[in-house]
């Protein structure tokens, strides 16, 4: 299938990109390809946000909020599957086989996607080992949780993120179908991302993976249970882990400030044509989190990995949009991973807000976050 856009633009966004230095830490800002304006939204990603927002979305943020927090957990749940359970991606990626299987995550059986491209690199392949064809060499594991604040999203949601990783690095590509809130309380999500780890470090090389070489990953809720994953797998082993990829990650649900983190809508430029749309994403998505804290029905220390011990966590990738609430998070949380010894990239895309690594596609900037990834497991990997 097509792009939706012309690819001189990805290159556009290379060409354009420059490292700040940013309250101690260095962070690659790319650039909206065709629009240099400071505080601009970009405008393939301005089209899908309906017009009254785009015109008049702060003066609805009030209402809004309401009906955020209103409601039963199930009904939160039920607003939260509507919006986020979409697929928007188009599949790009070539040369990729997807199987299905379940496994065994101590708690629960979660099933688990396998991506593996048709004909992984290398030469000397041994026969075809059930649905694959395992190379002499295992390769990384690149393991994925989708996003949707616990209580939505599906693996179909981020199926071409998956792909297009698998693609451009050839590591074996695995998602877990967790366990959702408010019928199944949290930790039980954590539980069977965590399980699905134990499993894959025992069980990685029927797959053709290096049980020993992972790379745990997620967007939104789910870059919170691959942060928690890894503190989990560094503490309680197996010591799997070698990389996570965290996509405007959730890390601290409840919003709770402390020397790093403070929330003011001042901290984000806005041109004054967008100010309406870009705020009132900001606004909401913030507001959210209040939704979050209802349908999960419990919490835990890991629940906020943001005030957990950084110390010994693995090379870290965390990339975020301009206009998202969950910039200043992720971007406090590198901070305090680069003062914990912690080596970490930091992208911030201009003219983005939440879960534009769904676009692909649709948005350039979520094909280059593709080779972002690509080329940050190239590097840890030594692919």
């Amino acid at each position: 299938m097509e792009r939706k856009y012309d690819p001189l633009l990805c290159e556009a966004i290379r060409a354009g990109e420059r490292t700040v230095r940013e309250r101690g830490i260095d962070i690659l800002e790319k650039p909206v390809p065709d629009d240099p304006r400071p505080g601009a939204l970009d405008r393939r990603f301005l089209a899908g946000i309906p017009f009254p927002v785009r015109k008049f979305g702060l003066a609805f943020s009030p209402l809004v909020r309401r009906v955020l927090s209103g409601g039963s957990p199930q009904k939160a749940a039920a607003r939260m599957r509507r919006y986020f359970n979409g697929v928007r991606s188009l599949p790009l990626a070539s040369g990729v086989r997807v199987s299905r299987m379940t496994v065994d995550a101590g708690n629960a059986p979660v099933e688990i996607r396998v991506y593996r491209r048709e004909n992984p690199r290398g030469a000397g392949f041994p026969p075809v080992s059930g649905s694959f064809p395992v190379p002499e060499k295992p390769r990384p594991v690149f393991y994925y949780m989708h996003g949707g604040g616990f209580a939505a999203g599906c693996p179909d949601v981020v199926e071409e993120i998956c792909k297009q990783v698998t693609e451009k690095t050839d590591c074996v590509g695995v998602q877990a179908g967790y366990r959702l809130a408010p019928e199944h309380p949290y930790p039980a999500a954590l539980e069977d991302c965590y399980g699905v780890l134990r499993w894959l470090a025992g069980n990685a090389g029927s797959l053709g993976g290096d049980g020993g070489m992972i790379c745990v990953a997620g967007d939104s809720a789910g870059g919170n249970l691959a942060a928690a994953c890894a503190m989990r797998d560094r503490d309680e082993g197996p010591g799997a882990v070698k990389a996570q990829v965290l996509l405007y990650p959730v890390l601290n649900p409840a919003g709770k400030e402390d020397g790093e983190f403070h929330f003011s809508m001042d901290q984000y430029t806005m041109l004054a044509e967008h100010r309406h749309a870009a705020g009132f994403m900001i606004s909401i998505m913030r507001s959210g989190t209040a939704a979050i804290m209802k349908v999960l029905g419990a919490g835990g220390p890991l629940l906020a990995p943001y005030f957990g011990k950084l110390e010994g966590l693995p090379p870290s990738f965390i990339a975020y949009g301009e206009f998202d609430y969950f910039r200043l998070e992720s971007e406090a949380y590198a901070r305090k991973l680069s003062a914990a010894g912690v080596p970490v990239k930091v992208i911030r895309y201009r003219g983005l807000s939440h879960a534009f690594a769904e676009l692909i596609g649709t948005q350039p900037q979520a094909e280059d976050c593709m080779e972002e990834i690509g080329a940050f497991l190239g590097g840890v990997f030594h692919l």
